[in-house]
C-alpha cells in the first residue's frame, strides 16, 4: 500500500533553505575552517589545524590571517619548506601588517633571497624610521650582500633608537665576525649578553666565535648559560652534543643528543641518536631506535643501511648483504647504499663488483665526497693509477680540504717516480691536518725520496713519539739510518717494524735490502722465500725474489719471478718495469720494449711506460718512430714531462715547431724544475729559436749540475758563440769535444772553434 505523504511545515523549510545557503557562501565556510583551525591550534592538535587553514585558503587564497595561521602552524610542525612560502604569501595578502612583513623579511633572509629582503626592511623602515627589528633586518641584508659598512651603520641608527637593545648588539658581532675583526665581535657579543643575560642567541652567537676561536671550554660555558635559560632549545643542544664529539667526550655527547630527538621529533634526529650509539658501540641501543622507525616510509631507506651496517659489523655478513641487496631492489639509485656496497666488496678484495658499485654511486650522486674517495681507492687497489689519480682530484675538487685524498695522490705519486709532486700533496694534507699521522708518513716518504734527510728526520721523530708502536715509523726510521749509512741501526728498525706487523712489507724489503748491501744474498733469499712459502702468488714479494736473484747473479730465476709477479696480477706494472729494465741491461731491446708496450696496453694513461717505450726507440736509432711515439702520446693529454722534454729536443734537433717546443719543455720544467737534461733542452730549444741570451741562463745551470756533460758543453759553447763571448765559447767548445769526440754535431762544434778570433 502506498505511504501517505506528509508535507513539510513552512519552518523547516526555511531552516533548511538557511543551512544550504550558509553551506553555500565561501565567506561563511572559509571562516568556518578558519576558526576550527584556530581552535585546534590551541588545543596544540597541529596536524588537524593545518587541514583547516588549508581549507580556508583554498576557498580563498588572499585569506592573509589564515595564510598567516598557516605559516606559523607549519613552522611549529618543524616543516620549514611548507611554512616560508606561505609566510611570503600572507605578507603579500597582508601589506599593512608589520608582524607580517617583518617574517616575510626573515624568511628572505633564511631563503638567501638578500635583496628581496632589503627591500622588504626598507619598506618597513619606511613606514617607521624608529623600527629597530626592521633596521636590524636590513642590516642583516646589507651584510649577506657584502655590505659590512652599510650593515654597521643600520646597526647603529638602532642604537640611537635604542641603545640597550641586546639584539642590536648581536647584530653589530655577527657583521664584525664577517670582516675578520674578531676582537670587536667578542665585545659585541658580550654586551648583548650584559642587555640581557637569558638570549640564548646572543650565548649560542658568542659560543659559535669562541669555538672558532680554538677556545672550546669558554664555548662550553656559553652553551651551558643559553640552556640554563632555556633547557629545550634545539640549536644548543645541537651545538653541546656536537662539543662533546668533536672535543673526545662522547659520552656527555648523549644526554643533549636524546634532548635533541625529544624535542624535535624528527626521524633524522633519532637517526643521528642511533650513529651515536653504533659509534659508541652500543648497537642494542641504536638497533631499538632503528626498528622504532621501520615503519616510516620517509627514513625506510636511511633506517635498512644502518640495520646492515650494524649486521657487517657484528660479523653477520650474509645478513648484511641481503639487508642491503634488498634495500637496493627497493631503491637502485640509492647513492649510500651503492656506496656501503663498494666498500664492502673492497674489504672483501672483490675488486670488480666494487668498482661496479662505486661508479654507480658516483652516477647516482656525482658529488658525493665518500663516492669518489672509495673510487679513487678501489681503482689504486686494481693498480689503475691514472684513474685513481683522477678519482682522488675530484674529491679535492669538491673539497679542498679532504687530507685523506691529498695522501692518497702524494702516495701515488711517488710510486710514478715523482717526489716533487709527492712533496707537494703530502705537504698539504700535514698543512690541512697537522694531526694527520698517515699525512705525516706521507711526508716522510717523500723528504726521503728526494734526500732530504734533515727534515725526513723531523718528521720521522715526531710520528715515533706519537705512534712508538707503528711497524710504518719503525720501518721509516730503518730507512732513514740506511739512508746515513748507519747499518746496525737500521737494522734495528726494521725487525721492530717486522716484529710489529709481520704482514707489512716495509720491514721485510729493508732488510732484505741491507743483506743484498752487505753480499749476503742467502740469508736475504731465505728471508724471501720463508714468506712467499705463506704467500707464493703475491706480486711484491716475487718482485723482491727477483732483486735478490739479479744480486746473487741469477738473471734466470731473477726474470722467472717477474713472470710469476705479471701472471698473478696483471695490473703489477712495477712487475712489467722490472722485468723491461732487466733486458735492457742484457741489451735486449726488443724484449724490453715488448714489455713496456704491454704496459701501455694495460694501461694507457700510463706516463712512464710511454716514456721508455719513446727512449728505447731513440736508443735503437729508430728516432722517426719514437718521434710519432712521442707525438702520440702528447695528443693523448698524458703528463708526461720526459716525454715533453725528449719531443721539444727532437724538434730543437731539427729546426722544426720551435714554438710547440718551448711549450712542450715549458710544461716539463714546471713539473721536472730540477732535472739537468730539462735546463738543456729548455735553453737548446731557445737557441734554435735565436734566443740566445735566454738560452744562456738554463744551459749554465744544466751544467751546474752535471758539469761533465758533453752535449750541455757544446749547446753552451754554441750559445756563448752567438753571444760574442768568444772565450768561454772556446772553452766550453774544447771540453765538449775532449769528454766526446764523437759527439753528434762535433763538426760544428770544430768549425765554429776554428772561426772564433783568438
Amino acid at each position: 500500500m502506498a505511504q501517505a505523504l506528509f508535507p513539510l511545515h513552512p519552518m523547516v523549510l526555511l531552516v533548511a533553505a538557511l543551512l544550504t545557503a550558509a553551506c553555500s557562501n565561501p565567506e561563511v565556510e572559509k571562516r568556518r575552517h578558519f576558526e576550527r583551525g584556530n581552535q585546534y591550534a590551541a588545543d596544540k592538535k597541529d596536524e588537524f589545524a593545518v587541514v583547516e587553514y588549508a581549507s580556508a585558503v583554498k576557498l580563498d587564497p588572499k585569506f592573509g590571517e589564515a595564510r598567516l595561521k598557516l605559516a606559523q602552524t607549519y613552522e611549529r610542525m618543524n616543516n620549514p619548506r611548507a611554512a616560508f612560502p606561505e609566510f611570503l604569501r600572507a605578507a603579500d595578502a597582508l601589506p599593512d601588517d608589520r608582524d607580517a612583513q617583518v617574517k616575510a623579511t626573515q624568511v628572505l633572509l633564511l631563503s638567501g633571497r638578500f635583496e628581496d629582503a632589503k627591500a622588504f626592511a626598507t619598506q618597513l623602515v619606511t613606514k617607521n624610521p624608529l623600527d629597530v627589528e626592521a633596521l636590524l633586518l636590513r642590516a642583516n641584508a646589507m651584510a649577506a650582500l657584502k655590505d659590512p659598512a652599510g650593515a654597521i651603520t643600520e646597526i647603529e641608527e638602532a642604537l640611537k633608537v635604542q641603545a640597550a637593545n641586546s639584539r642590536s648588539f648581536l647584530n653589530l658581532g655577527a657583521v664584525r665576525l664577517s670582516v675578520g675583526e674578531g676582537t670587536q665581535a667578542e665585545a659585541a657579543f658580550r654586551q648583548a649578553i650584559a642587555l640581557d643575560p637569558s638570549s640564548v642567541d646572543a650565548q649560542l652567537a658568542l659560543a659559535n666565535y669562541l669555538w672558532a676561536a680554538g677556545r672550546p671550554n669558554e664555548a662550553e660555558q656559553a652553551i651551558t648559560h643559553a640552556l640554563l635559560s632555556n633547557p629545550q632549545h634545539l640549536l644548543a643542544n645541537r651545538m653541546l652534543a656536537m662539543l662533546y664529539l668533536v672535543t673526545q667526550r662522547p659520552q656527555q655527547a648523549e644526554q643533549p643528543l636524546t634532548k635533541v630527538a625529544e624535542i624535535s621529533k624528527t626521524p633524522s634526529a633519532r637517526l643521528q641518536l642511533a650513529d651515536y650509539y653504533r659509534s659508541v658501540g652500543r648497537m642494542d641501543g641504536a638497533k631499538r631506535l632503528l626498528n622504532e622507525l621501520a615503519g616510516d616510509q620517509s627514513s625506510f631507506a636511511a633506517v635498512e643501511l644502518r640495520l646492515a651496517s650494524i649486521d657487517y659489523t657484528e660479523k653477520r655478513p650474509t645478513e648484511a648483504h641481503k639487508r642491503l641487496d634488498g634495500l637496493l631492489l627497493r631503491a637502485s639509485g640509492y647513492a649510500p647504499a651503492l656506496l656501503l656496497k663498494a666498500q664492502w666488496l673492497t674489504t672483501e678484495n672483490k675488486l670488480d663488483e666494487a668498482l661496479e658499485k662505486a661508479r654507480a654511486a658516483v652516477a647516482a650522486d656525482p658529488e658525493s665526497i665518500g663516492a669518489h674517495f672509495s673510487l679513487g681507492v678501489i681503482h689504486e687497489r686494481r693498480r689503475e693509477v691514472a684513474d685513481a689519480v683522477n678519482s682522488f682530484t675530484e674529491v679535492l675538487r669538491l673539497n679542498p680540504k679532504v687530507a685523506e685524498a691529498q695522501v692518497a695522490l702524494s702516495r701515488l705519486n711517488l710510486a710514478a717516480g715523482d717526489p716533487h709532486a709527492a712533496l707537494q700533496t703530502a705537504q698539504e694534507a700535514k698543512r690541512i691536518d697537522p694531526a694527520n699521522a698517515a699525512a705525516r708518513v706521507a711526508l716522510a716518504r717523500s723528504l726521503l725520496a728526494r734526500g732530504d734527510l734533515a727534515q725526513a728526520e723531523t718528521e720521522i721523530s715526531a710520528l715515533a713519539k706519537s705512534a712508538p708502536d707503528s711497524a710504518v715509523v719503525a720501518a721509516l726510521h730503518g730507512s732513514l739510518e740506511a739512508r746515513r749509512n748507519n747499518f746496525d741501526a737500521a737494522k734495528r728498525s726494521f725487525e721492530r717494524s717486522r716484529e710489529l706487523s709481520p704482514q707489512l712489507l716495509d720491514g721485510l724489503a729493508g732488510l732484505v735490502s741491507l743483506e743484498i748491501r752487505a753480499k749476503q744474498t742467502t740469508a736475504a733469499l731465505a728471508r724471501v722465500d720463508t714468506e712467499l712459502a705463506k704467500r707464493p702468488d703475491h706480486p711484491e714479494l716475487l718482485a723482491l725474489a727477483a732483486q735478490v736473484h739479479l744480486a746473487s747473479g741469477q738473471v734466470e730465476r731473477a726474470e722467472q719471478a717477474l713472470r710469476h709477479a705479471v701472471a698473478s696480477d696483471p695490473r703489477f706494472l712495477i712487475g712489467y718495469a722490472f722485468l723491461a729494465q732487466l733486458y735492457l741491461q742484457q741489451q735486449r731491446l726488443d724484449d724490453a720494449r715488448a714489455e713496456f708496450e704491454a704496459m701501455v696496453k694495460r694501461d694507457p694513461s700510463a706516463a712512464a711506460p710511454r716514456t721508455m717505450v719513446g727512449i728505447i726507440l731513440e736508443t735503437q736509432g729508430n728516432r722517426a718512430e719514437a718521434k710519432r711515439w712521442y707525438e702520440k702520446t702528447v695528443a693523448a693529454g698524458i703528463d708526461a714531462p720526459l716525454v715533453n722534454n725528449n719531443l721539444a729536443m727532437i724538434y730543437a734537433q731539427d729546426g722544426t715547431n720551435l714554438d710547440i717546443a718551448l711549450q712542450l719543455i715549458t710544461a716539463a720544467k714546471q713539473r721536472l724544475p730540477d732535472s739537468p737534461d730539462v735546463d738543456d733542452t729548455l735553453g737548446w730549444v731557445y737557441y734554435k729559436k735565436d734566443q740566445a741570451s735566454l738560452a744562456v741562463r738554463p744551459l749554465e745551470e744544466s751544467l751546474k749540475k752535471r758539469p761533465d756533460n758533453a752535449e750541455a758543453l757544446y749547446h753552451l759553447g754554441l750559445t756563448y758563440a752567438k753571444l760574442g763571448n768568444n772565450l768561454k765559447a772556446r772553452d766550453a767548445l774544447g771540453r765538449a769535444l775532449k769528454l766526446d769526440p764523437q759527439l753528434p754535431g762535433g763538426e760544428i762544434a770544430r768549425r765554429t772553434l776554428a772561426s772564433l778570433p783568438r
